[in-house]
């Protein structure tokens, strides 16, 4: 694939997200871009009977992704588990829907935490992470990921709350082979987020 400019890949991202949203809610739709165009292809089934299909957008540029998002989505995932900058984008975003006549509260706004590491209570975080930061310094580690003992977790997982995220996606590593974490977030954290 070629790997165009920024600005390029944006304007094909636009395109791409009409495209998309047309294919979703039209019978005959037809689109004719810069870059792509469409003559009323067939899209069956459309919905599966459950309504249109949600249309989520990831991504926090303020010019265009958070645009597309007012102007189409029907959720977006922005901040990547910090609070400031969900806040920050969802201003944006709001400002963006005010401008196109969308209403803001029918937006879905998630983020992403990746990875979730539960520690102990009292335990030494630095061999528990060695194992998941590959060359990343643990400080660095740390920004991305969310890492506690069960109540750090659930106030961090709060503070996004307040931040205006809704939903909240999260990786946790190796839950193919291990399966205490995703039990250990169900019995003892989600209960106290709620």
């Amino acid at each position: 694939y070629q790997w165009d400019d920024t600005p390029v890949r944006m304007r094909k991202f636009r395109e791409a997200v009409q495209i998309i949203h047309k294919m979703w809610t039209e019978d005959y739709p037809t689109f004719a871009g810069d870059y792509y165009a469409i003559d009323k292809p067939i899209n069956e089934p459309k919905n599966a009977g459950k309504g249109k299909i949600p249309l989520w957008i990831g991504g926090g540029g303020e010019q265009v992704t958070l645009k597309l998002v007012a102007q189409y989505a029907d959720a977006c995932n922005v901040g990547g588990g910090n609070p400031e900058v969900i806040r920050q984008k969802l201003d944006i975003l709001k400002g963006h829907c005010d401008k196109v006549g969308r209403d803001y509260a029918e937006i879905t706004k998630s983020t992403s935490i990746e990875p979730l590491v539960i520690l102990d209570k009292g335990a030494d975080p630095t061999p528990v992470l060695e194992q998941y930061r590959g060359n990343q310094s643990l400080e660095d580690f740390r920004k991305r990921a969310l890492v506690g003992e069960p109540d750090q977790i659930i106030e961090r997982l709060r503070g996004l709350g307040e931040a205006g995220a809704e939903y909240i996606i999260i990786y946790i590593p190796r839950i193919a082979y291990d399966t205490t974490p995703i039990n250990r977030l169900a019995e003892e954290i989600i209960p106290g987020c709620q």
